[in-house]
């Protein structure tokens, strides 16, 4: 995989997240998602969000050697890190969270066309990464993570 690879897998992977916001209604949106019972479609779209800037964060980080993922030295949980992301963007308006969604994406492919090579498939690049590349984290965050949420963004 190059990085023309890794933007078409992330363009062909974003399309059904599009396609399925694109239909849904503000009420839609407000919805519960089918299959994640307490979460609305906009949790979910914000969800995506989330890790669409946390991939963006990933990349800047290469650059400027600080890891993103740093929290105060205690073990990564993802699960309560999404529950934290869930919190934190609850209250938020549903034209918000499109627009940001949205805006998230845009940037992620903006920092992806922007790195080099190098940036993107060196392992062992920060020490944060270990053996992961940086285009391994835009995949998990991206074109691997969409086909999950796909079904609960399903207009009704």
């Amino acid at each position: 995989m190059d990085k023309t690879d890794l933007l078409r897998a992330m363009r062909d992977g974003h399309a059904p997240i599009e396609a399925a916001v694109a239909t849904l209604t503000d009420e839609a949106l407000h919805a519960e998602a089918p299959g994640m019972p307490g979460w609305t479609r906009k949790d979910v779209l914000a969800h995506i969000e989330y890790w669409h800037r946390h991939s963006t964060e990933v990349l800047a980080g290469l650059r400027s050697g600080e890891d993103p993922d740093r929290a105060a030295g205690e073990p990564f949980d993802i699960d309560a890190l999404n529950a934290r992301v869930f919190a934190e963007n609850r209250d938020r308006p549903g034209a918000d969270v499109r627009e940001g969604e949205e805006a998230s994406y845009r940037l992620l492919v903006a920092a992806v066309e922007d790195a080099s090579e190098r940036e993107l498939f060196e392992t062992g690049a920060v020490p944060w990464l270990g053996e992961q590349t940086a285009a391994d984290v835009v995949a998990s965050d991206t074109y691997t993570h969409y086909p999950e949420h796909v079904p609960h963004l399903a207009p009704d």
